[in-house]
């Protein structure tokens, strides 16, 4: 059985890129991502009890209110964002995002403060 880090390890070691360019066309996508990180995150379990990427997201919570607080949301939208950011393996479960997504938000970054 393999542990949360080691499966976590193992989908980074997958990562796409393709899907970072979304970011940079849906400006609320790319809040979210930026606000991402692991205060968001609680893990209640070390041991997937597989090896998907639901798996892997089954063994945290995400404080949705918490995030949506951050990006003055209401939660329901908050929950949809987060299941982008997930579907399209954005962020991971450990509160980081793809260099790809980190990318993007640098970028995003750059520009307005140009």
């Amino acid at each position: 059985m393999s542990s949360f880090d080691d499966l976590l390890q193992d989908w980074r070691d997958r990562e796409e890129h393709e899907s970072a360019m979304l970011l940079l066309a849906d400006t609320e996508l790319l809040v979210f991502c930026a606000l991402w990180r692991a205060a968001m995150l609680q893990r209640v379990d070390s041991y997937p009890l597989g090896t998907s990427w639901s798996d892997l997201w089954d063994c945290v919570t995400v404080n949705y209110q918490l995030l949506a607080d951050m990006a003055d949301s209401t939660p329901e939208r908050t929950r949809f964002q987060v299941r982008r950011l997930r579907e399209l393996r954005l962020v991971y479960p450990d509160g980081t995002r793809t260099a790809m997504a980190t990318k993007a938000v640098m970028k995003f970054m750059f520009d307005r403060l140009s």
